[in-house]
């Protein structure tokens, strides 16, 4: 081999090499691998509804009912409980409307209102609030020769952080309502008196004896919660849907699209 074949190939090598640690670079500087896909976003989005509050709770109401609303059964004597005590169903717990009430009050706070899958609790939404908002910001990764780093980071913050965008789209969609509509719209007030239904006590306050509230049955109470919910839910899809005009959605899609693609996923 000549002395200029060798320097040629020392030369590709060289340019090889150049090349690998310009792509190392480029990838520590643009933060993690960013990991996601649409299947992935699709699936996610299903979970989050199917595990939701309307989804697992909806289901119980019928019995909860039922079991709630049976009559009183004559007491037996001591020799008809023997002879059917191998048989008697045990009784439904008289506090299961209790907690299930309870558990809505846990989940349907201000900054969880959609009731979704995940989080389960106020306080684990605080906690994806906070490191959602301590994201490092760089407007996006640098360009690489292979792949699109771009889409690959917009889906792996969309998956990784999907029902507080959500609950994004919700605010925005709930301002749009209530700004650009009307002040009566639907959705704002739903999630008032979704609010309310869940800070009111199950027991009589002193302050207000005349309003008997220990008279509800719980039951009566978490089915009117459950339904104010529903239509929530119902009104934010037909708003998003519906009533938002096609440059408004644009516009909302756009700036969550931004946020997605201009912070650092978290690393896994």
């Amino acid at each position: 081999m000549s002395k200029n074949a060798q320097r040629n190939e020392r030369r590709k090598a060289a340019k090889k090499e150049q090349a690998r640690a310009d792509e190392a670079a480029s990838a520590v500087a643009s933060g993690p691998k960013a990991t996601g896909s649409f299947e992935e976003l699709i699936g996610l989005g299903k979970a989050l509804f199917l595990g939701s509050c309307v989804a697992a709770y909806a289901p119980k109401l019928q019995d909860l009912l039922k079991e709630n609303g049976k009559a009183a059964e004559p007491e037996k004597s001591n020799e008809e409980s023997e002879k059917d005590s191998p048989e008697t169903e045990p009784t439904a717990s008289p506090e299961g409307s209790e907690a299930i009430f309870t558990s809505l009050g846990a989940r349907l706070v201000w900054h969880n209102c959609l009731g979704l899958a995940e989080p389960q609790t106020g306080e684990e939404a605080m906690q994806q609030w906070k490191a959602l908002s301590q994201l490092e910001m760089d407007f996006g990764p640098k360009k690489a020769k292979r792949g699109n780093p771009s889409s690959d980071r917009i889906l792996a913050n969309l998956c990784g952080n999907l029902p507080q965008y959500l609950h994004i789209l919700l605010a925005l969609a709930m301002l749009h309502a209530f700004l650009f509509r009307s002040y009566f719209a639907c959705l704002p007030w739903l999630l008032a008196w979704q609010t309310a239904s869940l800070l009111i006590p199950l027991e009589t306050l002193e302050q207000v004896p005349q309003v008997p509230l220990s008279q509800c049955p719980v039951k009566f109470r978490v089915l009117a919660t459950l339904g104010i919910h529903a239509l929530f839910l119902f009104f934010f899809g037909l708003e998003l849907v519906w009533r938002m005009n096609f440059l408004v959605k644009i516009l909302v899609l756009g700036l969550i699209i931004f946020h997605a693609h201009s912070v650092k996923p978290a690393a896994a």
